[in-house]
């Protein structure tokens, strides 16, 4: 079956018919495989489904003979005391021959009390068919439900960095909170409807055209004048569902950038502009749902109303035939169990259409392919050594449609890095140093060349045993909304509580750990907010010695923390360091000084690698950020020095032909990719 492209309302409303058709086919086919598992519940379902439609033909006989037992009059006619399919029925003689004896043309109480006591009883069947048939459905359909979101989510997990680059998380979470309830929901009203709606209005047909042929003839004709209220007002909704669409997704994207972007909010007094911009989704999401109420409530009155124009045609017709009154009651009832099922049906376009949208929804995020998968003979690699190979590796950011930046972010890198040791990379904004992280994080693959651990292709291990042998430590910490002891346990999910207290005191977070009233159960709070930034970065370096990792990515992260708790990371980012191989964003000369080799970097390129002395004598741009820090005298070698502080220097010199760019740097910048780096320690 092919891969479904996601459609809006405004699309599909300009479907003809056959295009509809193929494409329901098409969305229901794949729907209705989560089906497939519960087969035997929904196949019970639809049974007690079209049970409770036939049981309306001896609800509607068992009436007939209750009302001539309770109601008897003198028969004009073998018509009038006639019961379809059962043949000529006389109560009075009925009642003589079951050996109670009869007052007349009256029954006795003992057999109206017993007629009448049928009545509820045959509600009774007729309510526990359809409960029991509904009840199955529905439990298909939150299985249905279930399984929809978990792998919509999981497919989403899977999905590359890049896919994340191009997407709004607001519509992400609406796609698999929302959207699969509402394909879910429409597939089981769907069911429900095309299942047991027709072998009711079948059976009731059936039933009085055996009853009176020219009367359900008649009834026939005038039927199909309560669809056209509908067809009218369901133009109408096909529009309104369109502008729901489209004002759902944008009303969640602006909570999620409130609630993300609250810091900056905050910051800069926007709650107003905030609650404006919600305000306007909402207000607008708010008037299309009352014109979605109003018209699905107008559909009941006008069917009701044209309706009533075959019961008034229906009673001249019983005045003309001389039918009696509890006949035609039972023609009258008959009839209204026919236009509610009447009315489900005529929904079954508008049904029809809100299920294709939201189902096209999540099969295109279900079916959507990561740029970066594992190959079908990846291996998993146990413990690396940590020797990282670059080979004339080029790479290239894409836009939202898949085409290339003009200038590559990184351009022909070749590096070899050697177990153990320490690597610095320094150079300015867009030299493409955040992009060697995500590279050897198999964010993105290689446009050309390739990388290598241990020898061996990235592109031939497995993404998570890859990752597995990287952990980070990034400037921007990123901890869940759960306990302390639960966010320092993502670095290895199946450490015990001794080797958190161990990893948290080789941080040197559990001195300020205990000090908490919950200790390791303390709350952090939504992204650590609950925290201190020293606290958190601790948090997260407990995380990375708790992972243990032969390969760290350090982008340092105590530019913005006070002194003491600057040099208490620095000590812990020293122990965590001890044996691995280390590749650092440096933001301080003394960083770089303690580096084995610097990596000078600057426009996607590498333009020296070497020691401190040696890069002094002959990399110029290296040169300038020497001076930078020391030839005013004025700077501590130990204070952070920004890239935007290289950028200036590079800038203030006309005759460099070194600008700065950041044009080609991560789209996400440093703080997403200090998320999603976060994630994996």
């Amino acid at each position: 079956m092919s891969q479904i492209k996601k459609i809006s309302r405004k699309e599909i409303i300009k479907l003809n018919r056959k295009e509809l058709w193929v494409l329901s086919k098409e969305v229901y086919g794949k729907l209705y495989a989560y089906m497939k598992p519960y087969r035997v519940r929904f196949a019970i379902g639809a049974f007690l489904g079209i049970c409770s439609g036939l049981f309306n033909a001896v609800m509607l006989a068992g009436f007939q003979i209750i009302f001539d037992i309770v109601l008897p009059v003198k028969k004009s006619g073998a018509m009038m005391g006639r019961i379809p399919f059962l043949g000529d029925f006389d109560p009075i003689r009925w009642i003589e021959q079951m050996g109670w004896k009869s007052p007349g043309v009256s029954a006795p109480m003992s057999v109206v009390v017993i007629a009448c006591s049928c009545i509820p009883l045959l509600m009774l069947v007729n309510g526990l068919l359809t409960y029991y048939a509904d009840y199955m459905i529905s439990w298909v359909g939150n299985r249905m439900l279930y399984r929809l979101r978990n792998e919509t989510f999981r497919n989403l997990m899977g999905q590359s960095l890049s896919f994340f680059n191009r997407s709004k998380v607001g519509d992400l979470i609406q796609t698999v909170f929302n959207q699969t309830r509402v394909a879910q929901m429409n597939a089981v009203e769907l069911s429900q409807i095309i299942i047991k709606n027709p072998v009711t209005i079948l059976t009731v047909f059936i039933y009085l055209m055996a009853w009176d042929p020219f009367f359900m003839i008649s009834a026939i004709v005038i039927f199909p004048l309560c669809i056209i209220p509908v067809m009218y007002v369901s133009r109408g909704l096909r529009k309104v569902g369109a502008r729901e669409e489209e004002e759902a997704g944008s009303l969640m994207t602006t909570m999620h950038e409130g609630f993300l972007g609250i810091r900056v909010v905050k910051s800069h007094a926007r709650e107003d502009h905030e609650i404006e911009r919600f305000d306007k989704s909402n207000s607008s999401m708010s008037q299309n749902m009352f014109r979605w109420s109003r018209a699905l409530s107008m559909i009941g009155p006008m069917v009701e109303t044209v309706a009533s124009l075959g019961i008034a045609a229906g009673l001249v017709y019983a005045w003309h035939k001389g039918i009696h009154a509890q006949d035609f009651i039972i023609v009258v009832m008959g009839l209204t169990r026919v236009y509610g099922p009447a009315k489900e049906l005529s929904r079954v376009q508008l049904i029809l259409q809100k299920c294709i949208v939201a189902t096209s929804s999540v099969f295109e995020v279900m079916e959507q392919e990561p740029d970066v998968k594992d190959a079908p003979d990846a291996v998993a690699i146990n413990r690396a050594r940590g020797a990282v190979g670059f080979n004339k590796v080029t790479f290239h950011y894409r836009d939202p449609k898949g085409r290339k930046h003009k200038k590559p972010a990184l351009h022909e890198v070749s590096l070899q890095l050697e177990p153990g040791k320490f690597y610095a990379l320094v150079g300015p904004s867009g030299a493409g140093k955040s992009t060697l992280f995500s590279m050897l994080l198999r964010f993105y693959d290689p446009d050309a060349g390739w990388i290598s651990l241990d020898g061996l292709d990235l592109r031939r291990m497995t993404q998570h045993s890859l990752r597995n042998n990287v952990g980070t430590v990034s400037q921007d910490t990123f901890l869940f909304h759960d306990t302390i002891r639960e966010n320092i346990r993502y670095g290895r999910l199946d450490a015990t509580d001794e080797d958190i207290i161990a990893a948290a005191t080789k941080a040197h977070a559990d001195d300020f750990i205990v000090q908490q009233k919950a200790k390791y159960e303390t709350l952090v709070g939504d992204a650590g907010n609950n925290l201190s930034g020293g606290q958190k970065q601790r948090i997260s370096i407990a995380r990375a010695v708790l992972r243990n990792a032969p390969i760290l990515l350090l982008d340092e992260a105590t530019s913005a923390l006070d002194t003491e708790s600057e040099k208490i990371i620095q000590e812990a980012i020293q122990v965590l360091s001890e044996g691995k191989t280390v590749v650092a964003i440096a933001h301080r000369l003394s960083t770089i000084l303690e580096a084995d080799q610097i990596v000078v970097m600057d426009h996607g390129r590498v333009l020296d690698q070497g020691k401190h002395a040696e890069l002094l004598t002959r990399c110029e741009l290296y040169q300038r950020l020497y001076q930078l820090q020391f030839q005013g005298g004025a700077i501590d070698p130990d204070m952070p020095v920004a890239d935007v502080s290289l950028d200036a220097a590079v800038g203030n010199d006309a005759d460099s032909g070194v600008p700065a760019d950041d044009d080609d740097e991560d789209p996400h910048g440093d703080h997403a990719r200090n998320h999603d780096d976060d994630k994996l320690q």
